[in-house]
């Protein structure tokens, strides 16, 4: 019996939403940047916001270090995990000078890093995705992929994955 496959654009789209959808369920990522030696360096970020595009925004102080990193190299990575779902988003990083966001954006707790929302030394990255990648393990997906797996157990085989089923995993070019 054949198989319908779904329309290419259709899938494209449906990943897009599931992206965004894995993306707005975290609030902290490890933003991947490169300095001058091109060595990566990872550290914690809260996300401040994220866009239905896929942009996300971060605040940090104009003198770290991964304000000068970015400054060299704009090509930029941010890593999400929890226990059911994974995201890797890849994209450029500008550094961003705008106080009218600033301001949206500002949440109290940042007060351990900045005096206040009017701080000069706040500025905001904005990391504009290129392509992601995701894995959602959470719900319904996380049956449907532990019967994969334990389909694969019982046959030998490696679990497969229908490439129209952007319901587990996908990779989004944006």
């Amino acid at each position: 019996m054949a198989t319908l496959q779904k329309n290419p654009v259709e899938t494209a789209q449906q990943a897009e939403q599931k992206f965004i959808e894995v993306l707005r369920s975290f609030d902290y990522a490890m933003l991947v940047s490169s300095g001058a030696g091109a060595e990566p360096h990872a550290r914690p970020m809260a996300i401040a916001e994220s866009d239905t595009d896929g942009t996300i925004w971060f605040l940090t102080g104009k003198d770290t270090q991964k304000v000068f990193e970015i400054a060299e190299h704009t090509e930029t990575l941010a890593v999400m995990q929890s226990s059911s779902r994974y995201l890797s988003v890849t994209g450029r990083a500008r550094i961003v000078d705008d106080r009218a966001r600033i301001h949206k954006l500002w949440k109290e707790p940042m007060r351990v890093w900045f005096d206040g929302k009017d701080d000069p030394n706040i500025v905001l990255i904005r990391l504009e995705p290129r392509f992601a990648e995701y894995w959602d393990n959470k719900g319904f997906s996380g049956v449907r992929l532990a019967l994969r797996f334990a389909k694969a157990y019982v046959t030998g085989d490696s679990p497969k994955q229908n490439p129209d089923d952007v319901a587990t995993h996908a990779k989004v070019q944006l």
